[in-house]
């Protein structure tokens, strides 16, 4: 929506971004490993499809400490790259140290 087009219904009434809310303070992405980001989102005012972006910080700490994601098919590694313990073929996420793959 960042186009200012609603994927969904075609509408450019588009509101945000804005920040959004918990009973805490603002809503943050779980990123096991790396530090969390807030979460800004953009919305549809004719159909309410909503869209979450992380904001300028997180995607910094995305780049620099963040995980790539890569389907099984992708997979040709029984070692978690980032720690090195044994993972199972069908794993996508390291026991050891939350590295997702």
């Amino acid at each position: 929506m960042r186009s200012g087009q609603c994927p969904k219904c075609g509408s450019g009434e588009i509101a945000g971004p804005h920040g959004t809310l918990t009973g805490e303070g603002r809503l943050r992405i779980d990123l096991p490993g790396i530090r969390t980001a807030t979460v800004l989102s953009l919305t549809c005012e004719n159909c309410g499809y909503t869209e979450f972006y992380a904001d300028r910080g997180g995607l910094e700490n995305l780049r620099r400490d963040g995980r790539q994601f890569q389907s099984q098919t992708q997979r040709s590694h029984e070692r978690c790259p980032r720690c090195g313990t044994r993972v199972t073929p069908m794993s996508s996420l390291c026991s050891e140290c939350g590295h997702v793959f």
